[in-house]
């Protein structure tokens, strides 16, 4: 059934090659269900940013049409009563956003003994060499060192990091008891769900959204994308938080109306 179910998306992603401009090439499925944005990294990566909103929470359509970007997607982890950030986030070399914002959170966090796997989640990031300001892009843990003679330019925390290898257990999405049975499970990552997805593979950046329409675990979109030969990839913020505006396509997968969240990653006209 796998096979059928994965053989259909394939052939949806040949058929329906939306259309390229400006160095972004969009695939999409007609009935709603998932969209592929590949973004042209020789041609966008001076343009490609996270951003955050300083004070409260704002929906995709706001933050793209208040800037006049060329892509707005919804970003990392927020509280949505504090309206601060759960995700580390780091624009111009400055941080911006950390879970740390959240006292209570790195409390329960520490009392369910995962804070240091949570505090180590994923996030994409880009560097700038030292010397010739080349941009480099990689999909990371927040621990992990920088490569040599790069700086971390920007950063946008979320998680979990799926492929090459899924992290949801890593990274403090899930724990399980003896028996194997979850017992503590964030970001609903073993239940179906609309999903925002980051990818790379060679010089492109993948933005890929599975709706609520065709919602998925975290292990299913991890298999279904598996085949497309991604480098790596992560997961950002999912369920309704899943938005994004592109041109005159706009993406939500709450009540009919997108969520106002808090970070976003926006490539920029």
């Amino acid at each position: 059934m796998f096979k059928k179910i994965f053989l259909i998306f394939m052939v949806f992603l040949a058929a329906n090659a939306a259309f390229a401009k400006d160095g972004i090439e969009v695939k999409y499925d007609k009935k709603g269900k998932f969209y592929i944005y590949k973004a042209d990294l020789k041609q966008l990566s001076p343009r490609i940013r996270p951003y955050i909103v300083q004070d409260g929470l704002k929906t995709s359509r706001e933050v793209f049409k208040e800037n006049n970007f060329e892509l707005v997607v919804n970003g990392g982890f927020f509280d949505p009563q504090t309206e601060k950030s759960v995700s580390y986030v780091t624009v111009n070399s400055k941080e911006v956003g950390t879970p740390f914002e959240s006292i209570e959170m790195i409390e329960k966090l520490s009392n369910e003994k995962r804070v240091e796997n949570v505090l180590n989640r994923s996030e994409l990031r880009i560097y700038r060499h030292n010397l010739t300001n080349e941009l480099k892009f990689d999909i990371a843990h927040h621990f992990d060192p920088e490569p040599k003679d790069y700086t971390l330019l920007h950063a946008l925390g979320g998680g979990p990091m799926i492929y090459p290898v899924n992290c949801i257990e890593k990274e403090g999405f899930v724990k399980y008891d003896e028996t194997g049975h979850p017992t503590i499970q964030s970001a609903q990552v073993l239940k179906k769900r609309a999903r925002t997805i980051v990818a790379l593979k060679n010089n492109d950046l993948y933005i890929i959204i599975f709706t609520n329409f065709a919602p998925v675990t975290i292990s299913e979109a991890a298999q279904k994308l598996k085949k497309l030969n991604l480098e790596k990839v992560m997961a950002l913020d999912g369920g309704p938080s899943t938005s994004l505006n592109y041109e005159d396509k706009e993406i939500f997968s709450s009540n009919n109306e997108q969520r106002k969240v808090k970070s976003f990653l926006i490539i920029q006209k």
